[in-house]
């Protein structure tokens, strides 16, 4: 009688080692299945070597304060090496935190502006607005030329509530002292990235830009420390030429009595 179970034993071990079988071949092959697969890679931002082409070749750029207090201008005036557009982004300490902003100018027109709001506000227009406002610095990626540039400089923004008569840069080898400053109540100082006309001489320091939300006049004392040894002159851009002022040099130091203009470099001749 037992010898009637045989077959169906036998049957009921093969079925299970056939479905067994299969269960380990379908595991088995499903890594080797997703391996094979395509995976998706990211793009990285590719991030350009900051200020490596010549001053002569640099767009001119501002950075100027607003009356109100609340905005300040970013403004292209000229654009020296072929772009497209320039992608900006503006950091700056307000109080003990860091702001921002971001954006893109189109070149196809130049001059160009755009205004940034110092704050923020809400989809219902409720408007925040940054306090302390102490400056920071400005990356600005030029593209849709022969080749893409970057350059990255620094700003110093005052709230001269208090009259004072005394502005400086952020590297501090800009100082410019002038009772004049007293009525000016917002001032920027920026680590201008070119310059306009032709220098006569070699540039010895970075060019300082210095804007108001009033307007300049008056003269104060100016002092520039300049990259390398051999600077003999401070000249200043008054919107249509270059002004050279008498200078006193010692050693890296060079200082003269001078306009209030918009722009300032040391020149070796």
């Amino acid at each position: 009688m037992q010898k009637k179970f045989y077959p169906i034993i036998i049957v009921t071990v093969l079925a299970v080692l056939v479905i067994g079988g299969g269960i380990f071949a379908f595991f088995k092959l499903q890594p080797s299945k997703i391996a094979s697969e395509p995976t998706q890679t990211v793009k990285k931002k590719i991030t350009l070597p900051f200020n490596v082409i010549a001053l002569a070749d640099r767009p001119l750029v501002s950075i100027e304060p607003q009356a109100d207090g609340r905005n300040i201008v970013i403004g292209v005036a000229e654009v020296r090496k072929d772009a497209l557009e320039a992608e900006y982004e503006l950091e700056y300490q307000a109080g003990t935190l860091l702001q921002g902003a971001a954006n893109v100018f189109s070149l196809n027109e130049v001059p160009t502006t755009q205004k940034i709001l110092l704050g923020s506000c809400s989809a219902g227009g409720a408007c925040t607005y940054h306090e302390d406002v102490k400056g920071g610095t400005m990356i600005m990626t030029f593209s849709g030329g022969a080749e893409p540039y970057a350059l990255k400089s620094d700003w110093k923004y005052w709230d001269n509530k208090a009259k004072e008569t005394e502005v400086s840069s952020r590297d501090a080898k800009f100082q410019l002292s002038s009772q004049d400053l007293a009525r000016q109540r917002y001032l920027i100082v920026f680590n201008a990235f070119g310059v306009p006309g032709k220098v006569p001489g070699t540039a010895v320091s970075s060019p300082y830009n210095l804007s108001s939300s009033g307007t300049l006049t008056g003269s104060g004392k100016l002092t520039l420390r300049t990259n390398e040894d051999g600077g003999t002159t401070i000249i200043g851009w008054d919107g249509s030429a270059w002004k050279e002022f008498p200078t006193t040099v010692n050693g890296k130091e060079l200082t003269a009595t001078v306009d209030l203009l918009p722009l300032y470099l040391a020149i070796k001749k």
